[in-house]
């Protein structure tokens, strides 16, 4: 007997089927909207200017993790954001943008609003996890980690 999800089960996500040991996050969490900025550059007063990404169906959860930050330093993580790689739209390349944000002279940072419109909040991105689905080499969801 099927019930279409499971351990290496199928799951539809937007019509498909989708082998993999992990199912999606469910739809019912992903309630959540993220207006995600990538510093592009900063004028000669150290001013960053932004470019501006909207990301529908995300979750955030409100967290005290410690996590170590790409310099080695321990840092108390306010939230984190899940971005899952299938529902999660429009698909982005965080990692990527958080090394251009970085280069361009400041990390990334995001606002939330939850599905009724109230704004959660406005964070700075301090992580970008890539978090694997075995036994696929594909990201099963992103997490970041903000404060």
């Amino acid at each position: 007997m099927s019930f279409g999800v499971g351990l290496f089960g199928a799951d539809k996500v937007n019509g498909e089927e989708d082998r993999r040991v992990l199912p999606s996050i469910p739809s019912s969490i992903l309630g959540d909207m993220m207006t995600l900025y990538v510093c592009t550059g900063m004028d000669v007063w150290q001013n960053p200017s932004w470019d501006t990404y909207t990301v529908t169906k995300v979750h955030l959860q409100n967290t005290n993790e410690v996590k170590k930050s790409k310099d080695n330093t321990e840092v108390v993580l306010r939230s984190v954001l899940f971005v899952d790689s299938r529902r999660s739209t429009p698909q982005l390349d965080y990692g990527a943008l958080m090394v251009q944000s970085e280069a361009a002279g400041k990390p990334m940072r995001c606002t939330v609003t939850d599905a009724s419109g109230n704004n959660q909040g406005d964070f700075e991105i301090l992580t970008v996890d890539l978090v694997p689905d075995f036994p696929a080499t594909r990201v099963h969801h992103v997490e970041l980690g903000l404060v």
